[in-house]
């Protein structure tokens, strides 16, 4: 099966290239149903802890894809489906969300976004430890626990984003062939997980916006935050990990659970040349970049209208799933209302998750939940305000809308940066913000055929793959089933360790000899001065 895409498919209106994907898509489902020549029936355990609603659609796409392939999966979440298909059971880690978003455990996102590089690496490490302890408190948990330690799991799928605090479940299993995933592009403590290399020199640190080329301080900058993470992650934030499910399970002969996050064959990531950064990957990482993109369905009449009631189109408005738009404050939320009334060509869709107290300008929509790909899908839609998350990124380039992007935390700092140099988007600060500039900038991208221009190379290039991302995944932990004792993908990074696999040990005796020859030259010189002017002495005398 191929998923190849040309250009005249994409030649017009971007919104528009559903109807030619409409027959693969028939057939992708149908050879998911059948089930032939591959590893059928099997029962997998997914271990999806973090609590993020993106990272959930990314996971779901996958779990539902191997599900219509006729295997079985045990979804331990904090997200789950209320109407799953058939062959897939949620157990519901109930409690995560709670620690995230409330009490002493509790994660202030603009507090995050506000704070300086260090500082933000801190608080993702809490909000890991956040999640670890919200885990450890549901009764989810306890559920997947009680399970008889005998049932056969064939194999297990793995989020390792927030660390490995659900591994002494897979140890409870007798620690089935992993396949690791992530909806967050190549994190970079991935090279510590399956090994390979990740070179500072032009793979930017995920907060910064730097680009490939970086001039000597930033390459010092951000090989040091490289470094800094490393220390973090894995001299407090994993002690501190394993502390806590250890003490949880009263468990002394628990294996580290640093040790066995690098158990994985193999990992699927949410990566793609056209979006992401160039870097070297290990055999067993697995690119699958835009893996939840799927067809669009259409939409709720009430949206529908409302987008083509546009004159000039309409445009989404969406901060994702983590900072909500509740939190801007009045002033913003007044600052973005204002900015929309004056721009009375466009229609405003704003993914707003309460009811709010003020009049909305008649071009403007709030809905408490927005079907986003489908919306990005529309021919009619023009613009796509966003917080630069990733999945946001590759459903923006799919669909080949261009972006105005409000970044908060984390990557979207770096995706949008990424994203103005492919001259596809413009930012808008949260954190200097006037109805003016709002204004100006929205325009300045709806009303620039560049942007638009732009976005479409991105958007072929994306689009044009041997086979969809989610076939690809599916196909590579079909495989995993296949040959769960295979070794031959694995780097060898990490039984070398990085004194060898980084020629530590070789660059040490380089450097020792150059010194020993300068040494010895050194010497061979005083030496011979010595001599010359003990000579030069011995003429004089005779004299």
């Amino acid at each position: 099966m191929c998923f190849y895409y040309l250009p005249n498919r994409t030649a017009d209106k971007m919104g528009e290239t559903r109807s030619p994907l409409v027959p693969f898509w028939t057939v992708l489902l149908l050879a998911i149903g059948a089930g032939v020549h591959y590893a059928h029936g099997a029962n997998i355990l997914a271990l999806m802890g973090v609590p993020s609603p993106s990272h959930h659609i990314w996971n779901r796409a996958l779990v539902n894809a191997l599900a219509a392939r006729g295997h079985n999966l045990i979804v331990v979440s904090p997200d789950v489906e209320r109407k799953p298909p058939p062959n897939v059971t949620y157990i519901h880690l109930e409690k995560t969300y709670d620690t995230i978003h409330e009490g002493a455990t509790a994660i202030d996102f603009y507090e995050m976004g506000q704070s300086s590089i260090l500082e933000s690496m801190r608080i993702f490490y809490d909000y890991a430890i956040s999640m670890c302890i919200g885990i450890l408190g549901s009764e989810g948990y306890q559920t997947i626990m009680n399970y008889p330690r005998d049932t056969k799991f064939d194999l297990v799928l793995y989020d390792f984003t927030c660390g490995p605090c659900l591994l002494a479940v897979y140890d409870r299993f007798g620690q089935p062939p992993m396949v690791g995933v992530t909806g967050f592009n190549t994190p970079p403590y991935t090279t510590d997980l399956i090994g390979g290399h990740k070179y500072y020199a032009y793979v930017p640190y995920y907060t910064l916006d730097y680009d490939s080329s970086m001039n000597f301080f930033q390459r010092f900058y951000n090989a040091a935050l490289h470094w800094i993470d490393y220390f973090y992650r894995n001299y407090i934030f994993l002690p501190e990990t394993d502390r806590l499910v250890r003490e949880h399970e009263k468990a002394n002969d628990l294996p580290y659970l640093g040790t066995m996050d690098q158990k994985m064959m193999l990992m699927l990531v949410n990566s793609h040349h056209s979006v992401d950064f160039p870097e070297p990957i290990p055999q067993n990482m697995i690119q699958v970049g835009g893996l939840q993109i799927i067809p669009s369905k259409p939409l709720p009449a009430d949206i529908d209208r409302f987008i083509r009631a546009g004159k000039k189109g309409s445009v989404l408005f969406s901060l994702g799933t983590n900072v909500l738009s509740k939190d801007l404050g009045p002033e913003r939320i007044k600052a973005f209302l204002q900015a929309f009334q004056q721009m009375p060509a466009y229609n405003f869709l704003w993914k707003f998750e309460t009811d709010l107290p003020y009049d909305l300008p008649p071009n403007v929509m709030m809905k408490k939940f927005l079907p986003q790909n489908d919306i990005l899908a529309h021919p009619h839609v023009k613009g796509f305000m966003t917080h630069g998350g990733l999945l946001s990124t590759h459903e923006a380039t799919w669909h080949g809308v261009p972006m105005i992007g409000i970044p908060v935390i984390a990557d979207q700092y770096r995706n949008l940066a990424k994203s103005i140099r492919a001259g596809v988007a413009e930012k808008i600060s949260l954190w200097d913000l006037t109805t003016e500039k709002i204004r100006n900038t929205v325009l300045k991208v709806l009303e620039s055929p560049r942007y638009r221009d732009a976005m479409k190379v991105r958007s072929e290039l994306f689009r044009d793959q041997s086979e969809h991302p989610l076939e690809r995944g599916v196909w590579w932990v079909e495989w995993a089933l296949r040959h769960p004792n295979a070794k031959t993908i694995q780097s060898p990074t990490l039984e070398l360790g990085p004194w060898r696999s980084e020629l530590y040990d070789v660059k040490a005796c380089l450097v020792l000899a150059v010194l020993l020859v300068v040494y010895l030259l050194h010497k061979t010189g005083k030496a011979l001065f010595a001599k010359a002017s003990q000579t030069g002495k011995a003429k004089k005398k005779v004299h």
